[in-house]
């Protein structure tokens, strides 16, 4: 059949035989590399192979977290978790909180909050004897702090973090009056957050002038004045309506740290908490470095 295949080949293209068995075989040199391009993967999916089986896991994380896209905070963040392995398994355990929150800072201040927030867990688990759990609270659907704190396996406590804001506190000079101002604002907004029952330590992120200029101590006792005289000035901007229910809060907050760069940071303990947090945890949270300084 097949020999009968070829004559009629050759009688309808008129050619001899010889040339006729060398066209055959050049079409199938063709079909073959045809195929075999076929079976191959394309340049481009190949390209893309090659690269990311070139990256590290932390650059991996943070082409999720980002979406690919350029930001402000992922030179930093993959700084922080290429320098440390306990913060790059923070991240990869939280990556899709982490990932809606980036989609939700749209702008740079909103980005230097959540920049304040991670840079807390990434000091954190700089010590070994801390483990730290994000947002524990949210699936209740209540407002709670930023993170559950576990020291040693046994003592659970937790931190929520606030920043005073480059719009908020000015840029130029220190208006003290305005930024006390502020800091009782933040204070009251993150008292209902605090959770009955268990330490609470407050962190707010500032500059270092800032920290300079404020004496936390006296701060702390004149809003207690305001609250138990009823200065009205202190109920206008509260939604508080009298010294036992702002009480019924304050009870809750161990502590408050003005973070700040080293040396300014400022530690303040409430005597009053119920439960009280453990001293050793406040000196060496206290005592936690802060990466860099932050802008406002």
């Amino acid at each position: 059949m097949l020999i009968h295949l070829i004559h009629r080949l050759r009688r309808r293209w008129n050619v001899d035989l010889p040339t006729l068995a060398r066209s055959m075989t050049s079409c199938t040199e063709l079909l073959q590399r045809h195929l075999d391009r076929q079976r191959q993967p394309s340049r481009d999916w190949r390209i893309c192979f090659l690269y990311n089986s070139g990256m590290t896991k932390q650059a991996d994380l943070i082409a999720y977290v980002f979406e690919g896209q350029p930001h402000l905070l992922s030179g930093e963040l993959l700084q922080w978790m290429e320098a440390s392995s306990r913060f790059s398994a923070f991240v990869e355990t939280y990556r899709d909180k982490i990932r809606k929150k980036i989609r939700l800072t749209r702008e740079p201040e909103s980005a230097l909050d959540l920049r304040g927030e991670l840079e807390v867990a990434y000091c954190l688990l700089s010590d070994r004897r801390l483990a730290v759990a994000y947002e524990p609270y949210a699936s209740a659907k209540r407002r709670g702090p930023d993170f559950a704190v576990t020291y040693r396996a046994n003592l659970v406590f937790n931190i929520e973090v606030a920043r005073i804001r480059v719009e908020e506190s000015g840029v130029d000079g220190i208006d003290l009056p305005r930024k006390e101002e502020r800091f009782l604002r933040i204070l009251l907004y993150k008292l209902g957050q605090m959770q009955p029952g268990m330490p609470n330590l407050l962190v707010i992120h500032t500059r270092k002038e800032l920290a300079r200029s404020i004496d936390l101590g006296r701060l702390m006792q004149e809003i207690k004045t305001r609250v138990e005289g009823k200065d009205p000035s202190f109920y206008d901007i509260s939604h508080y309506t009298s010294p036992a229910a702002f009480y019924k809060d304050f009870l809750h907050l161990s502590g408050i740290l003005l973070w700040a760069a080293s040396p300014d940071v400022q530690l303040w303990v409430n005597k009053q908490a119920r439960p009280t947090l453990a001293v050793e945890v406040l000196r060496l949270v206290s005592s936690l470095p802060s990466s860099t300084s932050l802008p406002g």
